[in-house]
């Protein structure tokens, strides 16, 4: 090996394949102002040969955002610090906040991570519709941001709210990308592939039927959809209006009417950007499998297990005590819960608490009330920190999730498994993929009051069955096992963009 060779782009650390790449030394000189390592970089340098420079990038990050994806970056980009990678996170602050759709970008240290926030209010854009998933602002900050930092591999884990810029600029910048798939952006501009009308879609849809779906939110659309015949004049005028901003940014519309037959055409082509494609389950994988042509590797999700502390002692009850925690949002279905919980008729035999932050939706969550009816047994509990969640779980004998929608592989399933809490979810999705039927919990029929109201009851009369299904219960996968599948990855993107680099030989 020469150790005069100097390695351009994203492989300016010289590595020929897997099998050099923990022997290695650095051969490329200091970077400018680069600082002699410290005890962290040490230990990267011992273990896995070398300390990487990470960028992860998510659609937003704790403390202000701690859903699922969050929480998930969160321990991950931690969990690598740790290990004495040098990790940063870009990601979104506000999002429809702000004077102005640029409101700057700020910069703190969490758990040891460079947090860059970008400071956005979509609904203030020029062509707000667009920015939904092409950002041209964000892609330039970007494209400057990878050229002062120069990462040695980019993880993107989400990028519905920075757009899809960002992988370009990566792949522009000549830096390995790995996409992580997290739920289903891509193939849906509202996320979830739930349709308006509450039915579940495949994502085999046309331009138009996406429209049309997301404009049955409008109440603007609704007063004359019946008055014009869709596919003969709805289809190309909104097609055609959709392409002028001046119309699209007007309430009623902004978010709503935007070009798909363009976002289409560019989430396609950027699937194929990145130089791997991961899912957390199988099911999703499938279902993409049907859209793109590309590999896509299914990798269970590690998880940051360090809230458990020395494990969690479930505290005494005379009830069974059944829990939801997430998002209190009508997709999450915790209405379908509430009612089950009425339907279910338990008496005083248990109890719901069904913890969320109630100030995000607040016109569910009124609803919500009003299910509830004063009943007794039924609490809103409002929103808690991270760390109290091994105290949260020690109250909960049963974990149900209710997602009317498909989830591609919930944290919380596994969160209330790393307590030894069975869960109760929907027959459907990753919720399926997760949960094993009269293993470690109960499957039910998707959107089924009915069949919950059935599961809520077999746990409070079956004796012994909740005990069962504690037993059941696997080992939950740490991001610490994570950590080091995801470093496998990296070297061989990295060794594998190196040899591409690497000038002929002497």
């Amino acid at each position: 090996m020469r150790s005069d060779l100097a390695i351009s782009g994203a492989s300016w650390w010289l590595c020929t394949g897997p099998a050099r790449l923990r022997q290695r030394r650095w051969l490329s000189p200091p970077r400018v102002g680069e600082k002699s390592i410290g005890i962290s970089s040490a230990r990267a340098m011992l273990k896995w040969g070398y300390p990487m420079r990470i960028v992860f990038v998510s659609h937003f990050y704790p403390p202000k955002y701690n859903a699922g994806t969050e929480n998930y970056t969160a321990g991950l980009a931690a969990a690598f610090r740790a290990e004495g990678h040098e990790v940063q996170v870009v990601c979104a602050e506000d999002w429809e906040s702000g004077r102005a759709y640029w409101n700057g970008v700020t910069h703190d240290t969490r758990d040891g991570v460079s947090v860059h926030r970008i400071h956005l209010n979509w609904t203030q854009a020029h062509d707000p519709n667009r920015v939904l998933y092409l950002s041209p602002l964000v892609d330039t900050w970007f494209d400057q941001f990878l050229a002062q930092t120069r990462p040695d591999i980019v993880h993107v884990m989400s990028a519905y709210s920075l757009g899809i810029g960002v992988l370009r600029s990566v792949r522009r910048a000549g830096i390995p990308l790995l996409l992580t798939l997290m739920d289903f952006w891509f193939l849906c501009p509202s996320i979830q592939l739930l349709r308006s009308d509450g039915h579940l879609c495949d994502g085999k849809t046309t331009a138009w039927e996406c429209q049309a779906c997301l404009l049955e939110r409008s109440g603007w659309f609704r007063q004359f959809n019946h008055a014009l015949p869709q596919a003969a004049v709805q289809a190309p005028l909104f097609g055609t209006l959709a392409h002028l901003p001046l119309i699209t940014r007007r309430r009623g519309l902004r978010g709503m009417l935007l070009n798909m037959q363009e976002r289409k055409r560019l989430m396609a082509e950027v699937l194929d950007l990145p130089d791997k494609v991961v899912s957390h389950s199988a099911f999703l994988r499938d279902l993409f499998a049907q859209h793109t042509g590309r590999a896509i590797d299914v990798l269970p999700l590690g998880h940051d297990l360090s809230w458990r502390g020395a494990g969690v002692t479930k505290t005494p009850s005379p009830v069974l005590r059944f829990g939801y925690i997430g998002q209190l949002h009508p997709t999450k279905g915790v209405h379908l819960l509430v009612e089950a919980f009425h339907h279910a008729r338990l008496g005083e035999a248990a109890r719901l608490d069904i913890w969320g932050d109630t100030s995000r939706d607040p016109a569910y969550v009124q609803s919500l009330r009003r299910l509830i009816q004063n009943h007794p047994a039924i609490q809103l509990r409002g929103r808690f920190e991270r760390p109290t969640l091994a105290a949260v779980l020690a109250e909960i004998d049963a974990l149900v999730v209710p997602s009317i929608w498909y989830e591609n592989a919930p944290l919380v399933i596994h969160e209330a498994f790393a307590a030894k809490t069975p869960v109760v979810t929907s027959k459907l999705g990753g919720m399926a993929e997760a949960v094993r039927h009269e293993v470690d919990g109960l499957l039910f029929a998707h959107n089924d009051v009915t069949a919950l109201a059935q599961a809520l009851r077999r746990l409070c009369r079956q004796p012994g069955l909740l005990g069962q299904l504690e037993a059941g219960i696997p080992a939950v996968k740490t991001v610490d096992q994570e950590v080091g599948e995801l470093t496998a990855i990296y070297e061989e993107l990295v060794s594998r963009r190196a040899a591409v680099a690497l000038p002929p030989q002497a």
